[in-house]
């Protein structure tokens, strides 16, 4: 068990716990409360030197971005059951006012919760 641990970035020391908390598996510490806000160690500063703790979606020269994918119908007959903006927005707007499967019965229920 390891009971003493010093800070890889500025050497000061820090105690087994915060280092087995965010330390990195081997319980080394790459940021500390002495050189880092406790909000990039939330986010991982102290487990590796290469990390920042900088929330980003991609960070430069670390990570490479992802090319995004979208499906799209491969025939007409698949694009059959899509409805474009367009087509939504020609639709007449309608508002209704009731509807007779919204009739509920009393006794029904009544009879429903018996079960």
């Amino acid at each position: 068990m390891v009971t003493s641990v010093s800070c890889l970035n500025c050497g000061e020391p820090v105690d087994a716990q915060y280092a087995r908390v965010f330390g990195n598996d081997d319980d080394e510490v790459h940021a500390c409360r002495n050189c880092a806000t406790q909000g990039a160690i939330a986010n991982g500063a102290a487990v590796d030197a290469d990390r920042d703790g900088t929330p980003l979606v991609h960070r430069p020269d670390v990570d490479e971005p992802v090319e995004a994918v979208f499906h799209e119908a491969e025939s007409e007959e698949d694009s059959e059951d899509y409805v474009t903006l367009e087509e939504l927005r020609e639709q007449p707007t309608t508002t209704q006012t009731g509807s007779s499967t919204d009739h509920h019965d009393d006794e029904a229920f009544a009879a429903l919760i018996a079960e």
